[in-house]
């Protein structure tokens, strides 16, 4: 079996990507910091630009794509995405794939298995990604989680999952009160009572670690999220680790296998 590893290499509004390896073999999930800072970053963790596959697309917000183009164009790396967010994505002479929700494909030796979220965006998806018979979870930006999201990242060994703000510090922020409505709206973000919740309903029993992503550096703090999501899972008896990627910065790896 191979061994695979996750890399976040940056996590919050100021942009998003983390780095799924299995041998010698890399897949970039979103590229929403400059080509420069993801070269520099992967180089921090002894990746080389050539040894990543392809880069993945969950939508098409500019803290997920905002070094997509340029990356493709440099290292000669195709991008996979829905047909909506390459609708709305700046990739002109990069080599696009198209795939849609429920349809699996793979990219060396993972397989993505992509399905629907609730986000403002044209055509979002999360992915449940398999590699052997292990899976990994990543589900970030989603404002609500269906009955098909819990289904989709049932069973996860590895569960990376957002939790963006603390109810009470949005609530009592300097936010306008129509961004309010939309960050805590069913197609916004996660709070981190709802991070645990989701991570308690679909963690296995054998999960090594749930990696909490995407905290808003104004309505959170590491320590917030870290306490209620553990709080949640004590309530549901699941002692599974939990970590959080603070805002901005890289983290892992973390290994399965």
């Amino acid at each position: 079996m191979h061994e695979a590893s996750i890399r976040v290499l940056s996590s919050g509004s100021c942009g998003n990507a983390t780095l799924l390896t299995s041998e010698d073999e890399s897949v970039l999930v979103d590229a929403g910091v400059s080509c420069r800072e993801l070269e520099q970053r992967m180089s921090f963790f002894g990746i080389e630009p050539t040894q990543v596959e392809a880069v993945v697309l969950t939508h098409e917000h500019t803290d997920h794509v905002r070094g997509a183009k340029r990356f493709c164009l440099d290292h000669s790396v195709p991008v996979h995405a829905t047909r909506g967010t390459l609708a709305l994505t700046p990739l002109e002479g990069v080599t696009k794939h198209v795939f849609s929700h429920n349809s699996p494909f793979d990219l060396g030796n993972f397989r993505f298995e992509p399905f629907k979220v609730r986000h403002f965006a044209a055509e979002p998806v999360a992915f449940a990604v398999k590699t052997g018979s292990l899976k990994i979870g990543l589900a970030s930006d989603l404002g609500s989680f269906t009955p098909g999201v819990v289904e989709a990242l049932t069973g996860s060994g590895l569960l990376i999952v957002e939790a963006n703000y603390d109810e009470k510090m949005l609530l009592t922020g300097s936010y306008p009160e129509f961004l309010k409505r939309t960050i805590k709206g069913d197609h916004g973000h996660l709070s981190n009572h709802d991070a645990g919740v989701l991570s308690s309903k679909t963690a296995s029993e054998q999960a090594r670690k749930i990696v909490l992503v995407h905290l808003s550096k104004e309505n959170n703090t590491p320590e917030k999220a870290k306490e209620t999501v553990e709080g949640v899972l004590k309530k549901a008896k699941i002692s599974s680790p939990v970590e959080v990627a603070e805002h901005g910065m890289a983290s892992g790896p973390y290994r399965l296998g």
